[in-house]
């Protein structure tokens, strides 16, 4: 199926864990507006009309129902799935349609603006790091893409959260002051509070360049570590201190909304 994107505006969707992304695009792909609600808030949200919608949705069917009933029923939508190829990515995942819809919409969006390989992160209440590979680059410059495989860890809340409920001595953080607000992970850490914090984050920070410099080895150049999600800011500027891969280090940048941009760019193909 051609959808005729010529005119008329894309509503994006990316119903996560926690919360519900989503942004205005123009036809040429230019993000208009856009916001964010906690799950639980979706029903009091107001979302902006458009002529089109693509929607991914990992919250499950109850998210699914809501947003069927919410969204207007005269208008297209589309729920993305990861397929085997799309927009010059090829999918190695032993069952391709079922990488996660979020992750593959940030593959996308991290070739289209890089062209190279990288490193994708998506930093939320779960934290994927994703490798793309240059499978071949034609004479005219155009490149063609592999997600080779990934990660997923539990995210920065996460992390801190379970070890609270785990275990009895350890303490339950006030994650909402703790994580958003601290940048400093001393791998020395002179307390439990700051030993939990500065041990989740160096995790995860640590494996991401572990994953940059395996592709690096594999592709024989730097890849860039293209970072979204709500703790993209404190994982940057974590990655940003990492001297031991100062190169790699270099490569990394934060890209807002990357799971919306790949949303907008699968369904021009559609």
């Amino acid at each position: 199926m051609v959808m005729r994107l010529n005119s008329g505006l894309i509503l994006a969707i990316d119903a996560g864990n926690t919360r519900v992304k989503w942004g205005l695009f123009n036809s040429s792909g230019n993000m208009l507006e856009n916001g964010a609600c906690l799950n639980a808030d979706l029903a009091i949200t107001r979302l902006p009309e458009a002529n089109h919608i693509v929607i991914s949705n990992v919250a499950g069917a109850a998210m699914q129902a809501q947003l069927i009933s919410l969204l207007p029923k005269n208008t297209p939508i589309q729920w993305t799935t990861a397929q085997l190829h799309a927009c010059g990515v090829s999918n190695r995942y032993d069952q391709a349609e079922t990488l996660g819809t979020d992750r593959w919409a940030a593959l996308i969006a991290a070739w289209h603006i890089k062209q190279a390989p990288c490193v994708v992160v998506n930093a939320g209440t779960a934290v994927t790091i994703d490798a793309l590979s240059v499978k071949s680059l034609s004479n005219d410059g155009d490149g063609q893409a592999e997600f080779i495989g990934g990660l997923i860890l539990p995210g920065l809340n996460l992390m801190q959260q379970s070890l609270g409920l785990a275990t009895a001595q350890l303490p339950k953080l006030d994650l909402v002051q703790n994580s958003t607000t601290q940048t400093q992970a001393n791998i020395f850490a002179k307390n439990t509070t700051d030993a939990i914090y500065a041990g989740a984050l160096h995790a995860i920070s640590g494996t991401i360049m572990l994953m940059a410099r395996e592709l690096n080895v594999q592709c024989k150049q730097a890849p860039f570590i293209v970072i979204s999600g709500g703790n993209a800011p404190i994982i940057y500027q974590q990655i940003m201190k990492e001297r031991l891969f100062m190169e790699m280090s270099q490569q990394a940048v934060i890209v807002d909304n990357l799971v919306l941009h790949g949303l907008f760019l699968q369904l021009k193909v559609l």
